[in-house]
Order: C-alpha cells, then sequence, then structure tokens
C-alpha cells in the first residue's frame, strides 16, 4: 500500500490498529524521513476541526518519553498526524516475548510516570500508559504514542502505570477485573525479588487498584523499589569491580546525589522540571528506605502464619506495652551523613496506612523516611490492621516527622 498526502508523505503500510485510529508507517519524501502516521476517518467537518485542534494544543510538548508530533493536516476522508519515528515497534507486540526483569520493569514505569508529571505541567493529563498505546524503543525505553485522547480509569495516571506495570510483569495484554487475580499472577512473577519487597509493591499496588494511591505517592514507592535495587547490585558487586567503578564513575555518582547543582544547570528533557521535584524530593527518603529493608531483611527468612513460634509471633505483633514509638535505625550510614540536617528538612508524603498489617506499615512509614508510633486498642477491624492514621495519607510533611496510627484488637468481647 502507498498513498501520498500533499505531494509531501507516502504512507507505506499499516502498523497497529489502535482505538480511534490506525498507525501506519511512511516516508517524508522533502527530508527524507522515515516518520509514523496516525491516522483518524472522519468525513465529518466540524469533528476534523476540533481533533486538529486536539492535536495542535498537545503539539509542543517534547518530552522524549512521547511521540514528538512533527505536523497536523485534513484530508476530505481523514485526520492525520505525523509522529516522528525511532527504532524499534509497538510494544503490544513485543509483549508477551519480552525479557525485561522486574527491576526493570519498575524502572520502565517509572520512567513513564514522571513524563506523564511533566506533561501535567504542559497542561496534558489523562493519556493512556496501556501497553497497546506505547511504543518500545530498540535500547528499551518506552514511549507513549497517542498523549491528545483520554484513556480510561484503568489506564491513565496511577492506575494505569499500575495495570502497565502488571502487564509487563505478566506478559499479559488483559487486565483482570479483580485485584485478587492480579495479586496470584504477580506473585508467581515476583518469586525472583526479596519477599519484602514483593510485599511492598502488591500491597501498594492494591491500593493504587483502589484509589488509595496518587501519582506522585506511587511514584515514591517505585522510586524506593528501583534504589534498593541499585543497593543490592552495588553490595553484590565483587569488591574489585566496585573500586573499578568508583574511579571511573566519580562525576556521575556526584551529579546524582547534589539536587543544588541540577538546579543551577540547564534543565534537561529527559527528567523533566516535575520529575526533578520528585526526586530531589524522595531521594534521602528512599535512602531511609532502603537501610529500612536491610534492617527489616532478616524478615524474609522468618516463617508467617500458623506455623510461626511463639517468640516470632512477638516479634511481629508486640501488644504490651500498647504504645510504642519506633526511629529509623541509626547505622554508620546516617550517622556519618554530612547532609543528615539538610535531608530532615526535605519535604516527603505520608503513606496510606489504613487496611495494612502492624509490621507493613511500620515499614512503609519508615521508607518513606518517617518515624512512627501506634495505639493498640479495640475495633471492628480485623485483629492487626491499622484503621486510622496522623497525619492524613499523601499530606506533606517534613523528612523525620513522627506520624501515628492505631491498630485494631479486634471487637471486645
Amino acid at each position: 500500500m502507498e498513498k501520498s498526502i500533499n505531494q509531501r508523505y507516502v504512507l507505506t503500510e499499516p502498523i497497529l490498529p489502535m482505538l480511534s485510529g490506525m498507525l501506519y508507517s511512511g516516508k517524508d519524501l522533502p527530508l527524507r524521513r522515515d516518520v509514523v502516521f496516525f491516522v483518524v476517518e472522519s468525513t465529518d467537518e466540524a469533528a476534523k476541526e476540533a481533533y486538529i485542534r486536539k492535536l495542535r494544543e498537545v503539539a509542543p510538548l517534547s518530552d522524549n518519553r512521547f511521540l514528538h508530533i512533527l505536523d497536523v493536516g485534513m484530508e476530505p476522508n481523514y485526520i492525520f498526524a505525523v509522529l516522528k519515528t525511532f527504532d524499534g515497534k509497538p510494544f503490544i507486540q513485543e509483549l508477551k516475548g519480552h525479557r525485561f526483569t522486574p527491576e526493570e520493569a519498575v524502572s520502565k514505569v517509572l520512567e513513564l510516570g514522571k513524563g506523564l508529571m511533566d506533561a501535567l505541567e504542559e497542561g496534558i493529563s489523562g493519556c493512556s500508559v496501556h501497553a497497546a498505546n506505547l511504543w518500545l524503543n530498540d535500547d528499551g525505553q518506552l514511549k507513549i504514542i497517542n498523549y491528545w485522547e483520554k484513556g480510561t480509569h484503568t489506564q491513565r495516571g496511577a492506575q494505569g502505570l499500575g495495570c502497565l506495570l502488571y502487564q509487563i510483569l505478566t506478559h499479559s495484554e488483559s487486565i483482570p477485573v479483580s485485584f485478587d487475580t492480579i495479586e496470584h499472577s504477580l506473585r508467581e512473577a515476583l518469586t525472583a525479588i526479596p519477599r519484602v519487597e514483593q510485599e511492598l509493591l502488591i500491597s501498594t499496588l492494591r491500593r493504587v487498584w483502589n484509589d488509595q494511591e496518587t501519582l506522585a505517592s506511587f511514584m515514591l514507592v517505585l522510586q524506593s523499589l528501583r534504589q534498593d535495587t541499585a543497593i543490592r547490585q552495588e553490595v553484590s558487586m565483587p569488591v574489585s569491580d566496585r573500586q573499578v567503578r568508583e574511579k571511573t564513575e566519580p562525576e556521575r555518582a556526584y551529579e546524582e546525589e547534589d539536587p543544588v547543582e541540577e538546579e543551577e544547570a540547564p534543565p534537561r528533557r529527559s527528567l523533566g522540571r516535575a520529575g526533578r521535584k520528585l526526586l530531589v524530593g524522595t531521594a534521602i527518603a528512599c535512602l531511609g528506605g532502603a537501610a529500612a529493608f536491610v534492617w527489616l531483611g532478616k524478615d524474609q527468612e522468618e516463617p508467617s502464619g500458623k506455623g510461626a513460634s511463639p517468640a516470632q509471633t512477638e516479634h511481629h505483633a508486640p501488644l504490651q506495652p500498647s504504645h510504642q514509638t519506633y526511629d529509623i535505625p541509626a547505622g554508620p550510614e546516617v550517622a556519618n551523613d554530612p547532609n543528615q540536617k539538610k535531608a530532615e528538612d526535605e519535604i516527603v508524603i505520608v503513606p496510606n496506612l489504613i487496611g495494612l498489617q502492624n509490621d507493613t506499615a511500620g515499614k512503609q512509614a519508615i521508607a518513606a523516611g518517617l518515624h512512627f508510633k501506634f495505639d493498640i486498642v479495640a475495633n471492628e477491624r480485623e485483629e492487626g490492621t491499622v484503621f486510622k492514621q496522623e497525619p492524613a495519607a499523601h499530606t506533606q510533611v517534613p523528612k523525620g516527622t513522627e506520624i501515628k496510627y492505631w491498630v485494631s484488637k479486634g471487637k471486645q468481647q
């Protein structure tokens, strides 16, 4: 198939049918370059004019996590948008056969989330991040194809990213209607990562599914998980390799840890304004989360459930005294950190602890860079479940703030 447009473009062959149109490969003849066309059939002049306005509104977005719009136009029977092409193909065509690890899946979803936050600053929101609306570069980067149309509730924002993470981890094109089904598939897909991180990710995705997490708070958890992965890889690396890495990459490591220099330098679109704000605000919190996982890592080796010994039961659910205060455990890295005072001035987001088990709630608080205390009182909720917290979830507070939550000890007899 070859179809000429305005004596400039040539559509060569269809690539992928999409919700409202068709994706074609093609060429820009004057500039001698390959491009991608998004074509929507329509003969309604008013509808075509409205669609063109929508395309032109988002065309200035140049974030590298989106396929850039190069040109738009109308023909008698259709509208077209010319998109910058990249080596690769639609991600949906690679979904079942990709080899991304769970850690890589988290990183890719996190990067798309940064793109969504940057787009929000440009007034662009609600686009679909379903696997069928993504382009996969040969270098493994994901890009959003259609960002001028709204996705469904399960395709956009935090829930859209959560469903995309499920799709990548399970190689599934469809999204189950029940989270219990999702959880079962996720546990099978996450057997290679530590148990603590499995539980954190699954409990977070459940809250995302129930609309209890914002885009920003969901990204905090993903950032924490990615940071923990980097620390584990660094620790497991042979000493000689770590020494070589430190000698060859000192400047890069310094730049990543120093948000002040990054603010003074010209803005980089690869991170974007919203992405930089998130990373600066969460870097310290994520390091605290990593330390917490190391501190709590022994939980991975302890059996849970009915087989737990009395000593283990006491460790996980201390009932006396009923009022406890826990601080982030001091370690060499924290005690020797010259930027500790500065870190305490950072703003973090209070996680949603309601509905979590007592020990999981404490880990979440620590991962967010907070201290916590709790009371165990009679309540209709299941024993050991958090039913109230102060400050409320998603509140912005200084790092190191003490939050309080209430844990049910079941109904009084």
